[in-house]
């Protein structure tokens, strides 16, 4: 044993003194290679790093790396060119939101810790394709970005609402949502999810057909959907389902409404106008477009009495209307214009006598072009019952009025440039303004 010791130590010396004298040298590899994302920066990568790294810790990775990607599928890498384009929206439309209703420290706190781009979807086996993926609450995968077009508002939406609804789950993973959400459409969900279309699912309460894939799916999609439909699109989705249906997701509506405020101190409508606005940075709304059931708004109503910025054209007809109705003992309160219908009008007059309150209601057809210009023609013959015999009664009252109404063409349009304020929500103010002369108009406050 002692002899073996000796020799081990002998040999031992030997090694120390070569390696002592060995000269050292350069070694021969270009590092540059091994991590394009963090050797040789570009002036691409100065811009995520200034406007992702920097203020929110998040890197965003889009030199193809396959192992962040499934091995399984064929992915194309993303176009270079493609990525300031892709990371501005989600800046804009993503992240500006949430920090504006939830504190600028908001997404500092809570977020991704990584985006990772890639320039093709992800093809499933089943025939659906994946567009968005987060892992363990750190990362992000985006797909599709190089198709991507910020100028385009359904391009747009398809990619941040990937981002709302994996957000989603991140939030979820902060702070669980409600346990008794997925009893309300219990029953309803399925493993293979395109087995059903757009109209089952939303008849069992699902907003989507993905919704019915598991809770936590459903709780995303609410969420991602609310936010990027808005509330007039949502609401006007919702008001196409069976009532049961209606009442389920109404019921999810809530509890998504009541999960941001008692988790986050989040308004989740201040949330989804904020998305809405920035959405209109790209693309802004037609509101001659948004008009009808299960379209978009379904009402316009008007205190023209008390409006200011009607126009004088339209406030002088009301005021001699007014003064008509009160030489008949009543006193004229507001018009309201119902879309009920699709291609149907009802125009409402309410008045009053002592604390007694009559409706005046007569049916148009109205007929709305290309161009968001509406045609509105009496229909004849007038239902019978007694709000409809009432416009009879005051018809002579308020023939000016009437004949505004039934005499002219009218371009459909929001009024902001005349009254300053938000477009596109509940509550915005809409206009007929007459075709013939676009200073004359009557307005009113767009709702559902």
């Amino acid at each position: 044993m002692k002899n073996i010791f000796n020799t081990g130590v002998f040999t031992l010396i030997i090694l120390m003194a070569l390696a002592s004298c060995k000269k050292e040298e350069k070694l021969n590899a270009n590092l540059n290679i091994i991590d394009k994302n963090i050797i040789d920066k570009t002036a691409r990568d100065l811009w995520l790093e200034n406007n992702y790294l920097i203020p929110y810790n998040i890197e965003t990775k889009y030199r193809f790396d396959r192992f962040e990607l499934d091995n399984g599928k064929n992915i194309t890498p993303p176009d270079e060119s493609q990525v300031i384009p892709m990371m501005e929206t989600v800046r804009d439309v993503w992240i500006k939101p949430f920090e504006k209703i939830g504190g600028a420290d908001f997404i500092k706190r809570i977020s991704p810790k990584q985006f990772v781009l890639a320039g093709s979807a992800a093809y499933n086996q089943d025939g659906s394709i994946t567009l968005g993926t987060a892992e363990g609450g750190r990362k992000i995968v985006l797909y599709v970005v190089n198709t991507f077009d910020k100028t385009n508002l359904a391009s747009v939406k398809q990619a941040i609402q990937v981002i709302q609804h994996e957000y989603t789950h991140i939030l979820n993973q902060t702070v669980d949502y409600q346990t008794d959400f997925q009893t309300i459409s219990k029953g309803g969900y399925m493993g293979n999810w395109l087995l059903g279309t757009l109209a089952e699912a939303r008849a069992l309460g699902f907003i989507t057909q993905y919704a019915r894939a598991a809770p936590e799916e459903d709780y995303a999609e609410m969420s991602s959907n609310m936010l990027m439909m808005g509330r007039v699109a949502y609401n006007a989705a919702v008001s196409t389902a069976p009532a049961d249906a209606q009442v389920k997701l109404k019921k999810k509506e809530q509890y998504v409404v009541d999960y941001f405020k008692s988790a986050f101190n989040i308004d989740f409508y201040a949330l989804q106008t904020e998305v809405q606005n920035a959405l209109y940075n790209i693309s802004t709304p037609v509101l001659a477009k948004l008009i009808g059931p299960g379209i978009g708004y379904t009402t316009m109503y008007s205190n023209p009495g008390k409006d200011a910025n009607q126009s004088a054209e339209f406030a002088d007809l009301w005021k001699t209307a007014a003064t008509n109705m009160t030489g008949a003992g009543f006193s004229l309160q507001d018009v309201k214009m119902t879309f009920k219908a699709a291609g149907t009008m009802t125009l409402t007059y309410s008045f009053t006598r002592g604390t007694t309150v009559f409706f005046a209601d007569a049916d148009y057809t109205i007929k709305i072009d290309a161009a968001g210009v509406a045609t509105l023609a009496l229909v004849t013959p007038q239902p019978t019952t007694t709000t409809y015999g009432n416009m009879t009664f005051v018809a002579t009252q308020m023939a000016g009025v009437n004949n505004y109404f039934k005499n002219n063409k009218f371009k459909i349009d929001w009024i902001n440039t005349i009254i300053p304020g938000n477009i596109g929500g509940l509550g915005s103010l809409g206009a007929f303004y007459k075709q013939t002369d676009p200073k004359s108009y009557f307005y009113g406050v767009m709702g559902q």
